[in-house]
């Protein structure tokens, strides 16, 4: 007896239900360097400055468009959940991928079914467990990237000229959540397009090049008129990187990142896998009803997946906004395979889900719990010790950014924590390691694998002395 039976309804349930486990996790403490935006939206609101964005006092660099939408519910949330508010807008920019890739492979194919199972796939590996939900800008990122190439690929299709204008819209948002690296993923797929023959004399319609102007507009006036290049700074990161790289960061490179990016998608990547070899020679299941089109697919993922694969020190993240055309190649190549691979598939993906609220209930607390260190905690501490004096930060790492978090939530409306000037004579620090330039160490605090120090200046040592952890 089947007892996940193969049907639209199915998929969409089971979409449903992952989307659902991600409420499992979004009240957890701050992980990794998710308290950037939210130190950033702070600082942002304070500054009463919403085009230029601060870090500790000063420039961060990046366009800011996540911290637009964290203010606003921030505000009405209070600020003390201004991490809630971050997630929030995380996990919803990733349920709205699925569904928007969904939209697409819909237009592509005409099949109900392949839709939802597609959605279901993007919704069943890393964006699942990890980065769907927490409050990096990727997740908003991807939404707008992939939004624009989806509106962009079915206007070609449905010769929809509206839309054209939509992808405009949606690329120069991308734009504005991160980096400039949103229009080479968005060209890439552009380029792939022309590859039909159909679709060339309408790619360069006098509709087409204006929405397309509009969006390349949006850069330069950002850059050179609004901002005047204070967060132009992407080919000095990528130059950065490649002067600091030796060979055996390329050799490891070539072999961990295609396997890293197949097991970001299992168990639906190894499905697909295993049965396209096993099937390699036997007659395939049109995968749309109609001609699916393989061979632009392929060319929008291996061109933009080539600079990440070949590039050292790039992170899985950066990639993500190409997870949900990876989503739609295995849901694609699994229902090539025929309709015994499907129903293993909805088999697996509902163990995934089981799986996502038992760690999401009890895996990440423990996790949290033993190995992440008390942050809230901390900045309470620190703020009893640090009253009445003035308060700087210099630690830049997880842990520092994630306690500074706390204090300037606790400390708002209230001036939040800055570099150290120049001069001062009197207050305290918080610092990655015991700076004796900063000052002398007043405390101490373990925080998972890291220490974080609270170093003082003049009267302000004289206080007295705070538990270390």
């Amino acid at each position: 007896m089947n007892l996940i039976p193969n049907s639209t309804r199915t998929w969409w349930w089971l979409y449903a239900a992952a989307a659902l486990s991600f409420a499992t996790t979004l009240t957890l403490p701050y992980i990794g360097e998710e308290a950037v935006y939210t130190i950033t939206s702070l600082e942002m609101r304070l500054n009463h400055d919403f085009l230029v964005n601060t870090l500790y006092g000063a420039n961060y660099g990046r366009p800011p468009l996540l911290n637009w939408l964290i203010i606003p519910l921030a505000e009405m949330m209070g600020w003390e959940r201004v991490l809630l508010a971050s997630r929030l807008i995380a996990a919803a920019a990733t349920v709205a991928t699925g569904l928007v890739l969904a939209w697409l492979t819909l237009n592509l194919t005409r099949n109900r079914k392949l839709a939802a199972l597609s959605a279901a796939v993007f919704l069943s590996g890393d964006a699942l467990f990890y980065r769907g939900w927490l409050a990096y800008s990727e997740p908003v990122f991807t939404l707008c990237i992939f939004g624009a190439i989806a509106c962009l690929w079915v206007s070609v299709l449905r010769r929809r000229g509206l839309l054209l204008w939509v992808a405009a819209l949606l690329l120069a948002c991308g734009f504005l959540t991160k980096e400039q690296t949103a229009y080479l993923y968005y060209g890439v797929a552009f380029a792939a397009l022309l590859l039909q023959r159909d679709a060339r004399l309408y790619l360069f319609s006098v509709n087409s090049v204006l929405a397309h102007a509009a969006a390349l507009a949006a850069v330069v006036v950002w850059n050179a008129v609004l901002t005047h290049g204070m967060q132009n700074i992407t080919a000095g990161v990528i130059a950065q990187k490649l002067m600091t790289v030796e060979i055996g960061d390329y050799l490891n490179q070539l072999w961990s990142f295609p396997l890293e990016t197949v097991l970001r998608f299992i168990p639906a990547s190894l499905i697909a896998i295993y049965f396209g070899w096993r099937q390699r020679t036997a007659p395939a299941t049109d995968a749309a009803g109609a001609k699916f089109p393989w061979h632009v697919l392929l060319a929008m993922l291996s061109v933009n997946y080539l600079p990440y694969w070949l590039g050292p020190k790039t992170h899985i993240r950066y990639i993500m906004p190409l997870y949900p055309l990876i989503s739609l190649l295995i849901a694609a190549a699994i229902w090539r395979c025929g309709d015994r691979p499907v129903v293993i598939a909805a088999r697996w993906l509902a163990a995934v889900v089981v799986l996502r609220y038992v760690i999401g209930l009890w895996g990440f607390p423990w996790y949290q719990q033993h190995y992440r260190g008390d942050y809230a905690g901390t900045a309470a501490q620190i703020a009893a010790t640090t009253h009445g004096f003035p308060l700087y930060a210099t630690d830049v790492s997880a842990s520092g950014l994630s306690v500074t978090a706390h204090l300037d939530a606790m400390r708002y409306p209230e001036p939040y924590l800055r570099w150290p000037p120049p001069q001062w004579d009197s207050g305290f620090v918080l610092s990655y390691t015991p700076n004796a330039e900063l000052g002398q160490v007043k405390a101490s605090f373990r925080l998972g694998g890291n220490m974080l120090y609270l170093l003082c200046r003049g009267t302000a040592c004289g206080t007295a002395n705070s538990a270390a952890k």
